[in-house]
């Protein structure tokens, strides 16, 4: 059920957009306009791309089925857009190097948690450890500061 309504969504947004590039075409002011924000728009959506993965990832402590042949690919991407960017002979608008430096980054920081967490269970989760806020290592904790019921055996053999 849930893949029907995708198709349907995309086949309405692609009906909406066809309506609105051929309404809006015949008038300068107003395409001009539209234009800019479906650009705009695209440009936001390919950007923030990487958030959901990132998140997952954080929330998981664990890179488990991202396959590192799509970060390799998002990274060369990445480089290759960033030397276009800053390299061309056409002026490339602001708004593109932004989002380009915000996407790079986000893909280096997903680089950084595949480092970190591996491709299956982090190592660090799998030894009750985690990085704590000045990047030293650290049991974790209750939200009352108290090492976890689960770990007070361990911190005790210490």
């Amino acid at each position: 059920m849930l893949q029907c309504r995708y198709w349907q969504f995309l086949l309405y947004l692609f009906i909406t957009l066809i309506t609105c590039e051929l309404m809006l075409a015949p008038i300068p002011v107003l395409y001009k306009f539209y234009s800019a924000l479906i650009g705009y728009l695209g440009l936001s959506v390919e950007a923030t791309l990487p958030l959901p993965q990132i998140l997952s990832n954080e929330r998981t402590k664990s890179c488990k089925g991202f396959r590192l042949s799509v970060l390799a690919s998002w990274l060369a991407g990445d480089a290759m857009k960033m030397f276009w960017f800053f390299n061309a002979t056409t002026e490339i608008p602001l708004a593109f190097k932004l989002c380009g430096i915000f996407q790079a980054c986000c893909d280096m920081y997903l680089g950084w948690q595949y480092l970190m967490y591996g491709a299956g269970d982090s190592k660090f989760r799998d030894r009750g450890l985690q990085l704590g806020a000045m990047g030293s290592i650290s049991r974790p904790r209750t939200p009352g500061g108290l090492v976890s019921p689960l770990r007070e055996k361990d911190a005790r053999l210490e």
